[in-house]
């Protein structure tokens, strides 16, 4: 059995039935950062999410790149923990494919100016899941609430790209549908999740007492609780050798379980 079947088969999660998310702490949301504008006032604005792989390198979603006609400047790292410490952003390389006017190729690596674990060793690199999660495997989506600062746990369960179609017929930014660059998840019964762009889909693996997430990818469109229609997200896995070329990082799927 392959190593990313192995890290599906041994997912324990169970899909939430009360109507709320859960706080979420430790390892399975030591990677996840907020992409942030830092204003004039010396305030900041968080318009994204994102997930730490490692180095100085920080994947988000190529929409992030260009939100209220700005660049995001930052990255926020340690929201799960309370303890929370900025890096600016030195640059950020679109996907080579990607354009504005489509959904299509989503994805983003934003360059740290500095190694976030040089500040924390709580901050964790994640992995990538390389393979497609079938339908009705449960995963997680991990992001703030309306704005507030803690992070919180919302579980959904994969839905087929057959099915998904059903929901997302072709218009002006999915001209050809969803496509295997995308993966499709949802919630009906759960009243509330996370609407920050780019927030992380992910499962955590449990083995021989670790505990290891495996990114699936990002939220890029629509809700993905309270409601049937599933929400749309950027898949990694259809993204695995850019990934590695941009970032210069290795993502083998067993390697990376090995180093947590």
């Amino acid at each position: 059995m392959k190593f990313y079947m192995l890290a599906l088969a041994l997912v324990l999660l169970a899909v939430a039935e009360t109507g709320t998310c859960q706080w979420v702490r430790g390892v399975e949301s030591s990677h996840v950062v907020q992409i942030g504008q830092r204003q004039p006032n010396g305030g900041v604005t968080i318009v994204c999410g994102g997930s730490y792989l490692g180095g100085k390198m920080v994947v988000l979603g190529a929409h992030c790149a260009n939100k209220n006609g700005r660049q995001p400047n930052l990255a926020r790292f340690g929201s799960s923990s309370g303890n929370t410490f900025d890096i600016p952003i030195a640059n950020i390389t679109l996907h080579y494919r990607y354009k504005p006017q489509f959904d299509y190729h989503n994805m983003a690596i934003a360059v740290l100016e500095r190694n976030p674990q040089i500040y924390s060793s709580a901050i964790r690199a994640a992995c990538i899941l390389k393979s497609h999660p079938k339908s009705n495997t449960p995963v997680q989506l991990i992001g703030p609430i309306a704005g507030a600062a803690q992070l919180e746990r919302a579980e959904l369960l994969a839905v087929g790209s057959e099915k998904c179609h059903e929901y997302y017929n072709p218009n002006r930014k999915l001209r050809f549908g969803v496509l295997l660059c995308c993966f499709c998840a949802r919630n009906a019964k759960l009243k509330r999740c996370t609407d920050l762009h780019s927030s992380p889909l992910q499962i955590v693996a449990r083995r021989s007492g670790k505990e290891v997430p495996y990114l699936i990818g990002h939220k890029s469109i629509g809700k993905s609780c309270d409601t049937s229609t599933p929400g749309i997200y950027t898949r990694y896995g259809s993204y695995y050798e850019w990934l590695e070329t941009v970032t210069g990082l290795d993502f083998d799927e067993k390697e990376c379980f090995a180093r947590y």
